[in-house]
């Protein structure tokens, strides 16, 4: 077996652990009493862990000799939005711009994990691999 095929053997297996250990506590509460934090867990795990599969598999192109280089055009255009409506505080939109406006449902706690998961694609994807 190559080593690759075990870290993302291993990577899968602390997806499914962490997604376990980090919903334990919280399984008896009710959608809207739980805490904002294990929120931002849950979105952070598969981050975490994908990226450390990523991580590997560059490393393994620098190894061969491969040149890595970042696409910062990429990371400002997409990261930049994705990182504010993450770490703005919920609420913050509604009181910028009016709780009857687009924009407030930026507070929305499906709209900050869907743009946790952009920003993280957009960190993972933003890696160019060059001879």
């Amino acid at each position: 077996m190559s080593t690759r095929r075990a870290v993302i053997g291993l990577s899968a297996v602390l997806m499914v652990f962490g997604l376990m250990v980090l919903t334990w506590g919280f399984r008896d509460l009710p959608i809207d009493e739980r805490p904002e934090w294990m929120v931002v867990q849950m979105v952070i795990w598969p981050i975490v862990v994908l990226g450390l599969v990523e991580a590997w598999r560059l490393w393994q192109y620098t190894r061969r000799g491969w040149a890595i280089h970042v696409d910062r055009f990429r990371l400002v255009i997409h990261g930049l939005p994705a990182l504010v409506i993450v770490v703005v505080p919920a609420g913050a939109f509604t009181a910028w711009f009016g709780a009857g406006t687009v924009w407030s449902l930026l507070d929305f706690p499906t709209a900050k994990v869907m743009a946790a998961f952009w920003l993280a694609a957009t960190l993972w994807a933003s890696w160019e691999v060059r001879s």
